[in-house]
């Protein structure tokens, strides 16, 4: 018998991972991510230095993969997706210059990625493009780059970035991304530890070998792997906070339109990780406490807050810490609890951090075959969900979901012009009108928000109460002042698991 693996790389065809966003995209559905940069112009830089570089990406029409590869048309192609190399790419299908009246403010600049975010990428070519954008304020531009998740996720693509730039601010007229990229690694090489969940990976043009080997035990036998699911997901649910389709109805989970509304908040990463020291916790704990006090403040203020608690989707390592080697994956997903049914911040932040506790602890518990099993049997129900067009008509698994990826640790130029801020943008899916993503980039932390623009009209209020939720947590746990201990009853269920986890938390700080 012939593996299917082996049948999918001789055909150059996309791994049924990678073709799922292909079959996932829709008119409203638009399965591309984004990766907006901002820099600053290099001392002395005259008034055509943006137009320069955009004459120069122009000039550069060879391509590396992932950038030249394109979809097949022929009949096989359409049965299933494959891939095609393209010798030379199109400039005026890739590269684009814009500009915004002088001078364009965060609020302008948001208006212009929304549009650019609504607008899908044409399956006949390559499947990305790059907008360059002048006429910010204080002499800066901006460049946005679209690329489909079939060709490459967020991490990776935040990992191309930090390949393409330099941590030389004097290095001139380096190749443009599309020909200076190295292959794209796996998630698994970039993770550091768990105190920042990650976002998937996937290996462009190879099929996954976690999902493929999931698909052969599949065909192998069934009933073997139906039962260690079984047991996985028993195992993994067990004292979680958040079980799959116990979150609420909400105006987050609704049908949604191609319009998206963007907006973008950054922070200096420092008043994160005073938090996390102040308060025993990470500093995701923190990320998913600000995004928690942020949805709170904003569904109560358009008079939308469910009487439950949302439920996140995060995506956790679960590598060992045992020094051992590791191959295949070590990621997993994890539905928790935002508390956000509770008033009090500093209970609401002890709830989620118990749940974040517990969740990793239970995926750890797990054996690699029963996380691989546990992973697919998880997003099998969302798949469908989406493939039968019924998300926003039946009731969510999850509310929404917030992903913390790692951005470049240095300083990064381009021809001299440093980079001073990045954000990363995600999909949207039927029934999940918001994506909330946080990028750390050296000594900046920036969260992006990616909403249905019909669904969530007014998302920037949204990045606002984010940064008033930073603030309120600084008030509780400034280093001049004692982590208050949550009271003894919070008002999430379970109560007694998470105030038993939140109180020998307290005892060890």
């Amino acid at each position: 018998m012939i593996a299917l693996p082996n049948i999918l790389s001789k055909m150059d065809a996309l791994s049924p991972q990678d073709a799922g966003w292909l079959f996932l995209e829709s008119p409203t559905n638009l399965m591309h991510g984004g990766v907006l940069c901002i820099f600053d112009s290099p001392e002395g830089a005259g008034p055509d230095f943006v137009h320069g570089l955009v004459d120069d990406m122009r000039r550069q029409t060879t391509a590396v993969a992932p950038y030249n590869r394109r979809l097949k048309s022929s009949l096989l192609g359409r049965v299933w997706p494959q891939w095609e190399t393209v010798e030379h790419i199109d400039p005026d299908r890739h590269i684009f210059h814009l500009a915004l009246p002088a001078p364009g403010g965060e609020r302008e600049l948001g208006v212009l990625i929304s549009q650019l975010q609504s607008i899908a990428l044409d399956k006949d070519y390559p499947l990305w493009s790059t907008y360059v954008i002048e006429g910010l304020a204080d002499s800066r531009f901006a460049i946005f780059g679209k690329m489909h998740h079939a060709l490459c996720d967020g991490v990776a693509a935040l990992g191309m970035v930090d390949t393409w730039l330099s941590d030389d601010a004097d290095v001139r007229r380096e190749p443009a991304m599309w020909r200076a990229v190295k292959p794209p690694r796996r998630l698994t090489d970039r993770i550091a530890d768990n105190s920042h969940a990650q976002m998937p990976s996937q290996e462009n043009g190879d099929a996954s070998p976690s999902v493929m080997q999931t698909l052969t035990d599949l065909a192998a036998g069934p009933p073997k792997l139906l039962n260690a699911g079984a047991r996985a997901v028993y195992r993994a649910a067990i004292g979680v906070s958040a079980r799959p389709w116990n979150a609420p109805r909400s105006v987050i989970n609704t049908p949604i339109t191609s319009h998206r509304r963007v907006a973008t908040q950054s922070y200096d990463l420092q008043r994160f990780r005073s938090i996390s020291r102040q308060s025993a916790g990470t500093i995701n704990d923190v990320v998913l406490a600000v995004c928690a006090g942020g949805l709170r403040r904003y569904l109560t203020e358009i008079n939308a807050l469910p009487a439950e608690s949302l439920i996140t989707n995060i995506p956790v390592s679960v590598r060992r810490d045992d020094g051992k080697p590791q191959s295949g994956n070590a990621i997993s997903w994890a539905m928790l609890s935002l508390a956000t049914n509770i008033d009090d911040p500093g209970e609401r932040f002890a709830a989620i951090r118990a749940a974040a506790s517990q969740a990793k602890e239970r995926l750890a518990e797990l054996g690699a075959e029963a996380i691989e099993t546990y992973s697919l049997l998880a997003t099998t129900p969302i798949l469908l969900e989406q493939f039968v067009r019924l998300g926003g008509h039946i009731p969510p698994m999850f509310n929404i979901p917030i992903s913390n990826v790692p951005g470049p640790r240095q300083q990064k130029y381009l021809d001299g012009a440093p980079l001073r801020e990045v954000q990363a943008l995600t999909v949207l899916y039927g029934g999940q009108a918001l994506n909330i993503v946080a990028v750390s980039y050296v000594d900046r932390l920036n969260l992006s928000f990616t909403a249905c623009h019909a669904a969530l009209p007014h998302v920037q209020r949204l990045a606002v109460h984010c940064g008033a939720a930073l603030q309120e947590l600084e008030s509780l746990y400034s280093p001049t002042q004692s982590t208050p201990k949550p009271k003894s009853k919070p008002a999430a269920k379970p109560a007694s698991t998470r105030a038993r986890i939140a109180t020998t938390e307290g005892k060890g700080q």
